[in-house]
């Protein structure tokens, strides 16, 4: 918690560290401005060092990302910054300590832990020195003496200043004529309680001591500092006159301090630049209405520009990627284009983006791989959808050229993965949260599920990547694990996983309906059981890659073949009236691999309710394992395929259940 804390805190002080800049560089464009418009700058600075957020505007001056630090850099098996600016990047980023694959702890969260540490033994050390500071002050000011109201004389001052916030106090020196008292002295302090200087004072005290470690925020404060005196002392002279320059100089001289006391307290009458502020006295002129109105604007469009972050800007094109998860938020039928919102801010198209699609029709893909031909109309607002994109453009929102499109009820196949773009992103390191999060989105999701978030536990072994799927309870109510062993939807995308995630031991995923689960988990022992070897070898090129993409589809048919199967007839009340063992086990074969690729996952129904169908049943003679599986035609005559008696479903080929129904005819 501390740790994203200060990470948080490193974003805000790099954004606000940029709009100083910006404020320095103006502040002396506006050197001949009243200096009320020096100090109204400030405030910009301060909101970006104290909000952590912002809005996006196309007038943004910011040239940088406003949050360049990811939250998950310390798990990255690459840690790295984005600011926009590459320079900047690449001399950060090249100082970072890059993981060791064979731990589960990234050594950058050493890093920031013990520069967390630091950031509040800093905080901690200047609220001390602030509280010191003040209680000697307070002492001093024990023998004042009340002259009216809040106002209080002291033989124990040199200078006139401000104590308090709630309850603010004007403390003057003994030293101090009648006449200086209750002109321009008294007025110069009475002057900051009106414009709540002392709360400024005080919040910028509490900016410094939170963004201590940042040089740029200590410029800003004493700076911030200077305005607010020179801009107090244009208050005064512009309401008393002229006349009054002279003695006005000559007790700022008189009463100077000679140094700028670092705390909320006190705001000083000779605080600090003592020889600047006489100058600008002197040379002060009630300025021209012309330039009070060109200051001002000039003042509300730079708090506009550097108050509001930048949109993405167009910085270049990023090769297509399969198997990015969205939800249609908008369709425009004309134009052929969506607004999708990403699944995975990680991903490719991020958090929003408008698709373009490459042709006038959009594309699908069947379950038998194929591409067809749709049409827009098709889709749904709310749909949970599958992007295949050609073309990237890092704008914002992110603008997508895509190739094709597909609902998430239909599971991907072989031919919807790209081996190349899995390969470039595998990592060697559990811990890289993003990496990890980005194979997951290139990953299809089981139809009717809805892919939730991911979880990495990397603290102890076996490191495990978790997975969690929403799903209604209806459906989880029917999910039977042990029935649905043989079509297990999630050992396909297990195997790439441990595949492309060098030190994964793990592949968890879960079923939950917010309140209970239902999980499969698949191990490395497994996988390398399941393809004869250190399934990790298939990482090394995009080419032997694909044959582990081919293998997630043909290799589960290669273990069903050593199963044996049995079809029988069922009637009313689901009971089995004819059946034979294997006289046709490669339909049997067939028929529940047709189910495998599919994924089943819609609500089946009891199966004592059916009229007629079939059963097919494949036993494992080695472990005694047995898995049934009913296929019947739905009211509207489609033809489905459910795994288990109170199972779920998937839609089955029309040629196999006429083939099946041959057989029995």
């Amino acid at each position: 918690m501390l740790e994203k804390l200060f990470l948080q805190i490193l974003n805000m002080s790099f954004t606000g560290g940029i709009v100083i800049v910006f404020v320095l560089f103006f502040r002396l464009l506006l050197k001949k401005a009243p200096k009320v418009f020096s100090y109204g700058l400030w405030a910009v600075a301060l909101f970006r060092l104290v909000c952590p957020f912002s809005f996006e505007s196309a007038f943004s001056l910011l040239p940088t990302k406003p949050s360049p630090i990811s939250q998950d850099i310390v798990s990255m098996q690459t840690p790295r910054i984005d600011t926009g600016i590459l320079v900047l990047n690449n001399a950060v980023n090249s100082v970072f300590p890059a993981a060791t694959p064979e731990a589960s702890v990234n050594p950058l969260q050493i890093w920031v832990y013990i520069g967390s540490l630091l950031w509040v033994l800093g905080m901690v050390l200047l609220f001390i020195y602030s509280i010191v500071t003040l209680a000697k002050l307070k002492k001093r000011l024990q023998t004042a003496t009340i002259c009216e109201k809040n106002i209080f004389v002291s033989n124990r001052i040199d200078t006139a200043f401000v104590v308090g916030v709630l309850q603010p106090r004007i403390y003057l020196p003994a030293a101090l004529s009648d006449s200086e008292r209750r002109s321009y002295v008294l007025l110069h302090e009475q002057t900051h309680i009106r414009r709540l200087d002392h709360v400024v004072k005080l919040l910028s005290f509490l900016v410094l001591c939170v963004h201590w470690f940042n040089p740029l925020v200590w410029l800003a404060f004493f700076l911030c500092g200077k305005d607010m005196e020179l801009s107090c002392d244009e208050a005064v002279i512009k309401r008393l006159g002229n006349d009054v320059k002279k003695d006005y100089s000559t007790s700022l001289l008189t009463l100077a301090t000679g140094r700028r006391m670092v705390g909320g307290t006190p705001l000083a009458f000779g605080e600090g630049d003592t020889k600047g502020r006489i100058k600008n006295v002197l040379s002060y002129k009630k300025p021209a209405f012309w330039v009070v109105v060109v200051a001002m604007a000039a003042v509300i469009v730079l708090a506009i520009g550097l108050m509001s972050n930048p949109g993405e800007r167009l910085i270049g094109k990023t090769s297509g990627s399969a198997g990015l998860n969205a939800i249609i938020l908008k369709i425009d039928t004309e134009g052929q284009t969506m607004i999708v919102e990403g699944i995975d801010p990680n991903s490719a198209i991020g958090d929003q983006c408008m698709v373009v699609f490459s042709n006038a029709n959009l594309q699908t893909v069947n379950a038998d791989g194929n591409l067809k031909t749709i049409s827009i109309d098709a889709f749904n607002e709310g749909d949970y959808v599958v992007l295949f994109v050609e073309e990237i453009q890092e704008t914002y929102p992110t603008t997508a050229r895509a190739t094709a499109i597909q609902l998430q009820n239909e599971i991907l196949l072989s031919g919807t993965y790209s081996a190349e773009n899995l390969y470039n992103a595998a990592t060697p390191y559990i811990g890289d949260n993003s990496a990890v999060g980005k194979l997951i989105g290139m990953l299809p999701v089981p139809m009717g599920l809805q892919y939730d978030h991911f979880t990495l536990k990397t603290s102890t072994q076996p490191y495990q990547i978790e997975i969690v799927y929403s799903v209604s309870t209806e459906m989880l109510d029917r999910q039977d694990t042990k029935d649905s062993m043989v079509v297990n939807p999630f050992r396909k995308n297990a195997l790439l996983l441990l595949a492309l995630v060098d030190n994964a031991d793990e592949i968890r995923a879960v079923l939950t309906d917010g309140n209970r689960e239902v999980g499969f988990i698949n191990g490395r022992e497994w996988a390398e059981s399941t393809v004869g070897g250190d399934v990790r070898d298939y990482a090394q090129s995009p080419e032997k890659l694909q044959k582990l993409i081919d293998f997630t589809i043909t290799g589960a048919e290669e273990e069903t073949a050593s199963a044996e199967y049995s079809i029988s007839r069922i009637d009313k009340n689901g009971q089995v009236v004819s059946g034979y063992s294997s006289a046709n086990a490669s339909l049997a074969q067939a028929i529940v691999m047709d189910a495998l690729v599919k994924s089943a996952a819609w609500p089946g129904t009891d199966v004592s309710s059916l009229t007629e169908g079939y059963l097919i049943r494949c036993s494992y003679p080695e472990t005694e394992e047995r898995s049934d599986f009913y296929a019947y035609r739905l009211s509207d005559g489609t033809a489905v395929l459910q795994t288990g008696a109170n199972g779920m479903y998937s839609i089955l080929s029309e040629d196999l259940y006429v083939q099946l129904e041959a057989e029995f005819a």
